[in-house]
């Protein structure tokens, strides 16, 4: 008797949570108009003559990517290591201000990766995320 009310109570989770809205705009709810962590190259360009360098980019299109993210250590009191890396093309670069070193022409991507991802590629010390810039070739 038990495993059969499991079982109903289950199938009906299971109806409920594939149930879709059939792609109504009644909910008000808008879908993502972009990906919040890449800066595409077409968005670089348009801001290109307002932003020099990488820096300023991220600084007027996602300045979230900038935000240090909690506590890195307890024994890091300045925060530091919860601040995100720089890489550029996969290369260790630097902290956040390095990127002002980094021309705005000459760069067609910049991702932010979450610490999960980043510790999966680099190994650890990157508590605080990874920004990553990929150039152009």
């Amino acid at each position: 008797m038990r495993a059969r009310v499991l079982f109903a109570a289950a199938a009906a989770l299971v109806t409920v949570s594939c149930a879709t809205s059939g792609g109504s705009s009644s909910s008000g709810l808008r879908p993502k108009s972009r990906n919040q962590d890449v800066i595409a190259e077409t968005e670089i360009s348009a801001s290109a003559s307002e932003a020099a360098n990488a820096l300023q980019i991220i600084e007027k299109l996602r300045p979230q990517m900038l935000r240090s993210r909690g506590l890195g250590s307890p024994t890091d009191v300045s925060g530091e290591s919860a601040r995100p890396k720089v890489y550029v093309d996969n290369v260790a670069y630097g902290d956040v201000g390095t990127l002002s070193n980094v021309t705005a022409s000459q760069i067609r991507e910049i991702q932010f990766i979450n610490s999960r991802d980043a510790t999966t590629k680099w190994g650890t010390g990157h508590m605080g995320g990874v920004i990553l810039v990929i150039m152009k070739r």
